[in-house]
């Protein structure tokens, strides 16, 4: 008896001292990078403990128990796997799993189309390894309709979703209305105003400049994307502030390797490391990267390059009960581009000759989430706040030479005034020195119930966004300016002089789902109000709301059983209005300076010299500048079967009130004094204005304001077919592509005048032409492209081959008559423009004389290029990878009206990179 209770107690007092320990670790494809989301962890030994993965396939278990124990782990898309393990201290146990062949299928290189979401497409991180590109811009060709071309990083890259190869560059609504997302949080230019345009005759920022653009794509690097979603169709009533389209980045959460990547082609090296730690006890992810991007215009010339360096810290931490989980998610980003052109010595004189474009930013983005257990009727919360400021810095150095005695206006007030001459050469310096703040506000609340065989999620939020520009604007000396003999000019302006704009919205948007029998429609609808509220009520759109009602519509029809195998169809729609306040170069441009020289008197002794002009200026503002508005509506049509899969969209949109410059003229008085009304041989002092006789002038002269006047028409049918993957050999064929059909146009009046080399009334700029016709273009394409990939995870290897199809291009521009419905004289009357002013001898000019040549269509057959691109890993440990773009090339020469236009095939363009996980 004595001995049962020694025994007994012992066995007590031994549990009472045996230890507890922590397991934790991951869970993912022996062939790396897919992780085992969700999936079950069992311990099975004296006692039993078991847990899931989260998303990214981690696990922790905190008080387990010391001993043997038998670890099993299950999940749908891997095969189960048993291991053994000994529990004597606190253990990481990452585990890798044998991946199943569903798995293997879901594996693409390509854009996925979401069936759920109508002309959206997926990409994720599979698809970039294999792709390698060196900014954002790179991952486009991917989309229906995309084309792989050879990077220009020494450029403004805009993104132009649905618009064909040829169309036309003036036209920015594309780009400007494509709103770009990062982690929840959109990167706003509003506030960009870095442009020298004005200020010099030939400007080496032109191609570089982005302001009243959107978002520069070169400065996005892709290394720690984990997923891009880029909406061509009707986004949420969640996203607003867009006319064109949506791209949505998400960068990667959670626990990875140490990572680094080389890359290297005939334009570009990039550099990037990064890091992934996961601190599970703690409920903390810790993600941090750098990466470092210099490109050159051309690999031969050192003089004209482009460098990115970009820094990110993201992380997040969470606390959880059984009634709600609180996630707080943070960003810190920084970020430099140079933009560098220097003028080669060994071509030029002029060595002064430099231009360099300077960007900074900084940012800060939080994101709060309260989720809810899901039997409430308020599932979750959130919040977001970002604050965002940029150095913008551009310096334009410039050497001036006057070839004759040249007046300098340079007055920064009206009226006439005593001018000097312009020093006969020297160094122009220019500084643009910009300062942009944005701050971003958002609040979203998730509601969800259901009411018979509906399924309700419903949305309710609103939006606040601060612009700012604190910056000193342009800055040069005006004795010294970079252009020389322009009548029309700019002078400099502090840009923190330029008000704020806030822009505050409001949504809502109930997300339905329909479950009748076998039928499931899911149906968006929803609603977007939107102002600039705080502003000069001058100003038409001041706190007026735009109201953006949207709704997409998808019907899973009953799956129907064909040769034994199932086919599933879905039908979707979608309509939309989009709105897009204009920025705030648009709102608030620089004034115009009209400088007419009155008197221009040089005489051999200085001390006689005289100057004499009148400086006009124009209030550019145009107080009835409204947001552009754009209405899309598309059809789409789903249809799987045993793995393959078709996606068919026809899609229109209509916008005819974007953004774009227009010219207005101004009736302009000055005296323009007569040099020879004075004997240069007998003065024997400086004369005075009253010494010369004169003529009273009165001329037109032009200026530009921003205005509505931009249409765009879009029309056409995106497509992508995609095959079940080969088992045997795990390869996949997709082929994709697009039929577009846009128009481009001014959706005003255009206003002309006669060339200045034309005397009418004795006189120069004495007309102006009222023109109503179509100045529009219509531009078409239709492009496919083949993609065979095979994925073998067994050798690590990936190989890729695509024959990417420019069936033709065309573009043919709408028949003008070219001649005026009006005209207006020089006393700004209107007068209808009739068959007696075509024979008028003044009026006759206003004519504006047209080739047919000029209306025919010009069309441009095949241009075929083959791309290849390979990725071999070794151990999950490194990876090479390299592609050759146009490996092979077919461009035919063709014959076009009777005139042989000869092509030759383009040079292949090709790159490699090293990629190592530690």
């Amino acid at each position: 008896m004595l001995l049962l209770f020694f025994a007994v107690s012992l066995g007590f007092v031994g549990n009472i001292f045996a230890q507890n320990f922590q397991v934790k670790g991951s869970v993912e494809s022996i062939f790396g990078t897919d992780k085992a989301s969700f999936a079950s962890i069992i311990l099975q030994g004296r006692q039993n403990y078991q847990t899931t993965t989260n998303e990214r396939g981690e696990y922790i278990l905190k008080s387990v128990a010391s001993g043997r124990y038998q670890v099993t782990v299950s999940s749908i898309n891997f095969k189960q796997k048993k291991i053994d393990l000994n529990l004597a201290s606190d253990t990481v146990v990452n585990i890798q799993l044998e991946p199943l062949q569903r798995l293997l299928d879901e594996v693409y290189i390509t854009a996925v189309q979401n069936k759920g979401k109508a002309s959206t497409s997926v990409i994720d991180r599979k698809a970039m390894e294999l792709l390698q590109p060196s900014s954002f811009t790179d991952l486009l060709e991917l989309l229906p309709g995309g084309r792989t071309y050879t990077p220009n990083l020494t450029q403004m890259n805009q993104i132009r979703l649905r618009e064909p190869s040829n169309a036309p560059s003036g036209y920015d609504m594309g780009s400007l209305g494509t709103a770009f997302y990062i982690d929840g949080a959109p990167i706003n230019t509003t506030a960009n105003m870095q442009t020298t345009s004005g200020y010099t005759l030939s400007d080496p920022n032109g191609s570089r400049n982005s302001v009243n653009k959107g978002v520069d794509m070169r400065s996005i690097p892709t290394d720690q994307i984990e997923k891009v979603e880029i909406v061509r169709g009707i986004p949420s009533a969640e996203f607003g502030d867009l006319t064109s389209g949506l791209v949505n980045i998400e960068r990667r959460k959670g626990n990875t390797p140490y990572t680094a990547r080389v890359k290297a082609d005939g334009f570009s090296k990039l550099y990037s490391i990064g890091k992934g730690v996961s601190i599970l006890e703690n409920n903390l992810y810790i993600n941090s990267n750098v990466d470092f991007l210099d490109s050159k215009a051309d690999p031969r010339d050192n003089y004209e390059n482009y460098k990115r360096i970009t820094a990110s810290v993201r992380t997040e931490k969470f606390w959880e009960n059984k009634i709600r989980r609180f996630t707080w998610n943070s960003a810190l980003d920084y970020a430099t581009t140079i933009d560098n052109e220097r003028v080669d010595p060994d071509n030029s004189y002029a060595l002064t000759d430099s231009y360099k474009s300077t960007f900074k930013s900084y940012s800060l983005l939080n994101n709060f989430r309260f989720k809810f257990n899901q039997n409430t009727l308020l599932k979750s919360l959130d919040f977001s706040t970002k604050i965002s400021y940029q150095e913008d810095i551009i310096d334009l150095t410039k050497w001036v030479q006057a070839r004759s005695a040249t007046v300098l206006v340079n007055s920064l007030e009206e009226g006439a005034h005593d001018a000097k001459y312009v020093t006969p050469s020297y160094a122009a310096d220019l500084d643009v020195q910009g300062k942009p703040l944005y701050g971003y506000l958002k609040g979203v609340a998730l509601l969800g119930f259901t009411q018979g065989i509906i399924k309700h999620q419903i949305k309710l939020g609103t939006e606040y966004n601060y612009s700012k520009n604190f910056g000193k604007g342009q800055i040069y000396n005006l004795d010294f300016p970079l252009a020389l003999n322009s009548v029309s000019s700019v002078r400099p302006r502090p840009f923190n002089d330029i008000p704020a704009l806030q822009n505050l919205s409001f949504f809502a948007e109930d997300g339905a789902k329909i479950e009748a029998g076998a039928h499931n429609i899911n149906i968006t609808a929803g609603v977007r109000a939107m102002a600039i509220v705080g502003m000069d009520t001058r100003y038409e759109i001041a706190n007026k709301f735009h109201y953006d009602p949207r709704i997409n519509a998808v019907w899973h029809l009953p799956s129907i059983a064909v040769a034994g195998k199932k086919l599933e169809v879905s039908l979707g729609s979608g309509f939309g209005l989009h709105h897009k306040l204009p920025t705030l170069d648009m709102l608030y441009p620089n004034k115009t300076y009209i400088d007419n020289i009155q008197l221009n008197y040089y005489h051999n002794n200085p001390d006689f010299i005289r100057a004499n002009a009148k400086t006009t200026i124009i209030n550019t503002e145009n107080y009835a500048l409204k947001a552009a508005r754009n209405l899309k509506w598309e059809l789409n049509a789903d249809f799987s079967y045993e793995g393959n899969r078709l996606s068919v969209t026809y899609f229109r949109e209509g916008m005819s009130s974007g953004f774009r410059a227009m010219s207005r003229y101004r009736v302009i008085d000055y005296k323009l004094y007569d040099n020879n009304s004075i004997d240069a041989s007998t003065i024997t002092s400086r004369p005075n204005l009253e010494d010369f006789t004169y003529r009273d002038m009165k001329e037109f002269y032009g200026y530009s304001i921003n205005s509505n006047g931009s249409g765009t028409f879009k029309e056409g049918i995106e497509f992508q077919f995609t095959t079940k993957r080969i088992s045997a050999i795990n390869t996949r064929f997709t082929i994709n592509g697009a039929w577009f059909n846009n128009r481009y146009k001014s959706s005003v009046v255009n206003y002309g005048i006669i060339s200045t080399s034309v005397i009418t009334d004795n006189k120069v700029r004495q007309y102006i032409g009222i023109y109503a016709e179509d100045e529009g273009t219509n531009y078409q394409q239709f492009n496919t492209n083949l993609t065979v990939d095979s994925y073998l995870p067994k050798l690590g290897l990936m190989l890729s081959a695509s024959a990417q199809s420019l069936w033709f291009t065309s573009s043919r521009e709408n028949y003008k008559t070219g001649v005026p419905i009006a005209y207006m004289d020089i006393n700004q009357n209107v007068h209808p423009y009739t068959e007696a002013s075509k024979n008028d001898p003044n009026l006759r000019w206003l004519l504006q004389n047209y080739s047919d040549i000029r209306f025919r269509n010009n069309s441009v057959p095949i241009n075929l290029q083959v791309n290849i691109k390979a990725s071999k890993d070794f151990k999950n440990k490194a990876r090479i990878s390299m592609f050759v773009s146009r490996f092979l090339t077919y461009a035919p020469s063709y014959t076009r009206y009777n005139i042989n236009y000869i092509r030759q095939g383009a040079s292949p363009y090709f790159g490699m990179e090293l990629n190592f996980n530690l």
